[in-house]
């Protein structure tokens, strides 16, 4: 007869239970625990050296649908857990110069292993784009468990009497919109991804130019190297490599006139030539805020095999939105994207292309909606939902945040996807019938700690 110990680790209701009763104490702690008061580690930012930083700890469980291809046969359940640490260290020696490093590391337990199903906890061999250094350290890796140490960001800036240069890996964000940037093409935040404290670094030049208190132009400079279909380096013995298909050089010009801000831009980016531009304004309250980019596609390589096709093709990328804000606290934003890169029937095709990062959904059209609420100074509520024009599928993210402290909050939330799901087709192939069906449900809590 099975002991209670071995019951307890083998039975899926029991797993259930203990991340249940893992939660329990998660809580707890963050609410009992959690430190009052925000300080720095060492020194001051702003003078010539300081050490921050911020802790943050999630754990998750993932509710998997039926189907053995993608989570094994009688799954029901998957555990999710990881823990970041990341020490900022920044500083100002002197009126023109400052500098930045973030060094990560990170500790990551998954149950499922590198299951395709299971959307933002997908953990195969995915590396990130227009990074040239491949510095990332694998220390610790096993069959549910890794750890590893990346420099996320390390750059130094320097300005000058009609420019600032900016050498090193940097976090650039251009684009105004909610849900989509078009615009944005250095890594982007992906709509489903619920933490955005920090956005990552590539490895670039950047050249600010002002020519009026609200216009400007910006000239970018990024080495990158190529990712295969699988999400891989091409190329990856190497520690450092770069090659012109996956870098970038790139131009901009901004300005406001009445109110209303402008933007276009132009230049190589990975896998083609890009050309866009957007605007972000206010009528009687209301933001109104649009981008559009067409890329033009250079030596794609082709689709794995059964599949025909380039990864990366001609597109044009377009998102229209709305916002309000009320006296009462409640915001609301609104979104529609037109995705060229996606498709209307071959939702296979546009998986593999998806999966590869090459197009941000599978669909063609998506709406997106948000509606945030302050129930009190410390406790906001959320709720995003995406819908799928083509398919009709759909995915709602209701999430919670408290304010634990100065310096600390927990976070609540989940993700619940409706659609068609995937099925077995001769001989042993997957069709993908939906694009949010594929997806399946989780649900999560997250402590933040900042230093």
């Amino acid at each position: 007869m099975e002991g209670w110990g071995t019951l307890w680790m083998r039975t899926k209701r029991a797993r259930f239970h203990r991340v249940a009763f893992l939660a329990a104490l998660f809580l707890l702690w963050a609410v009992f625990l959690a430190p009052g008061r925000a300080r720095a580690l060492l020194g001051d930012t702003e003078g010539p050296f300081g050490l921050d930083g911020s802790l943050r700890s999630i754990g998750a469980v993932l509710d998997n649908y039926d189907y053995p291809p993608f989570f094994r046969e009688g799954n029901e359940f998957d555990e999710y857990s990881q823990t970041l640490l990341r020490l900022v260290g920044a500083g100002r020696p002197s009126g023109k110069l400052s500098y930045e490093m973030h060094l990560v590391g990170g500790l990551t337990y998954f149950s499922g292993g590198a299951a395709p199903g299971s959307g933002p906890f997908d953990l195969g061999a995915k590396k990130t784009r227009y990074r040239a250094l491949d510095e990332t350290w694998d220390f610790w890796t096993e069959d549910r468990w890794s750890g590893a140490m990346w420099l996320d960001r390390c750059n130094f800036k320097v300005a000058l009497p009609k420019m600032d240069i900016t050498l090193g890996r940097q976090a650039i964000t251009f684009g105004k919109a909610y849900f989509w940037n078009p615009l944005d093409v250095y890594l982007p935040f992906d709509p489903r991804q619920f933490d955005r404290d920090y956005k990552a670094g590539v490895d670039a030049v950047k050249i600010d130019i002002p020519v009026g208190s609200f216009s400007g132009i910006n000239l970018v400079g990024v080495l990158g190297r190529e990712l295969d279909a699988a999400g891989g380096y091409v190329g990856r013995g190497n520690s450092f490599r770069a090659s012109w298909y996956g870098s970038s050089v790139l131009g901009r010009f901004f300005l406001n006139i009445k109110g209303w801000d402008l933007a276009l831009q132009a230049g190589k980016v990975y896998g083609g030539y890009q050309v866009g531009g957007g605007l972000v304004g206010d009528i009687k309250g209301v933001s109104i805020r649009g981008e559009a980019a067409y890329l033009r596609a250079n030596d794609s390589p082709s689709l794995p095999a059964p599949l025909v096709g380039d990864l990366v093709e001609d597109r044009l990328t377009g998102v229209a939105g709305l916002g309000y804000r009320f006296a009462s606290s409640l915001d609301l934003e609104f979104e529609y994207l037109y995705n060229g890169g996606g498709e209307r029937d071959d939702l296979n095709t546009a998986w593999a292309r998806f999966s590869a990062g090459a197009i941000p959904h599978l669909n063609r059209h998506l709406a997106g909606l948000n509606a945030s609420y302050e129930f009190l100074p410390i406790l906001t509520g959320q709720v995003a939902a995406i819908q799928s024009l083509t398919d009709s599928s759909t995915q709602v993210q209701p999430s919670l945040s408290l304010s634990l402290s100065d310096n600390a909050a927990l976070i609540v939330g989940g993700s619940v996807n409706f659609g068609k799901r995937p099925r077995q087709i001769f001989p042993r192939a997957t069709q993908i019938r939906s694009e949010f069906g594929t997806f399946p449900n989780f649900f999560y809590g997250e402590i933040k700690i900042y230093f």
